[in-house]
C-alpha cells in the first residue's frame, strides 16, 4: 500500500485513466509541442512514455526514461491540476532519451543552476502561464524558490530565468 492518506483507494486502472487523461490534455499544449520539436522526437512518442505512481521524496522524477508521480498528489483530489509536473518530468524524459549524452543528476546545492533543470522549469512555468495565468506561473516559482532557500539577493535573477523560457531562448541564440 502506498504511503500516502490512506482512505483515498484507487485501482491501477483510475491512476492508469488519471494519467491518460493528462496526458491526452497535454498533448494539446503548444509548449509541449515545442519541446517535442526541439528534441527532434515525434509528439506520437509522448503516449508511450513509462509513467506511474510511485512513494518518492519529491514530487515527481524521472529515473532511466521512466517518469514517476508521488502518491501525494492524489491527496487534493485532482491529478488533473498537477498537469504541470507531467510536463517538467516530460522535459527530463526527453533530455534522458533524445540528447547526445545522459544527463548529469543535480544534488540540492546545484539544483537550480543545472541547466536540464532550469530548461524543464522554463517550460514547466510557461505551461503553467499558458493554462493559468501568469500569477500562477509567478506564484509556483515563489514556492519553489521558497523550498530551495532562495536567498533575497538571488531571488529576483532566478524568478526571471525561470519565468522567461522564450527570452532565454533567444539569448541563446
Amino acid at each position: 500500500m502506498p504511503k500516502f492518506n490512506k482512505s483515498i483507494k484507487l485501482s491501477t486502472e483510475q491512476l492508469l485513466e488519471m494519467i491518460e487523461n493528462v496526458r491526452s490534455r497535454l498533448k494539446k499544449s503548444q509548449v509541449l509541442k515545442d519541446m517535442f520539436e526541439e528534441y527532434g522526437v515525434d509528439l506520437e512518442e509522448f503516449d508511450y512514455i513509462p509513467m506511474a505512481f510511485a512513494d518518492l521524496d519529491v514530487s515527481a522524477r524521472t529515473d532511466h526514461g521512466c517518469i514517476y508521480f508521488n502518491y501525494k498528489l492524489l491527496e487534493d483530489g485532482s491529478f488533473e491540476s498537477d498537469d504541470h509536473y507531467v510536463l517538467h518530468e516530460t522535459n527530463h524524459f526527453l533530455q534522458q532519451c533524445a540528447k547526445d549524452k545522459p544527463t548529469e543528476g543535480s544534488n540540492n546545492d546545484d539544483y537550480l543552476d543545472d541547466p536540464d533543470e532550469k530548461e524543464a522549469f522554463q517550460n514547466q512555468t510557461e505551461y503553467l502561464e499558458d493554462t493559468r495565468g501568469k500569477e500562477t506561473a509567478e506564484n509556483y516559482v515563489d514556492q519553489l524558490l521558497d523550498h530551495h532557500d532562495v536567498d533575497d539577493n538571488e531571488r529576483d535573477k532566478r524568478k526571471n530565468e525561470l519565468l522567461n523560457r522564450k527570452a532565454q531562448l533567444l539569448m541563446r541564440l
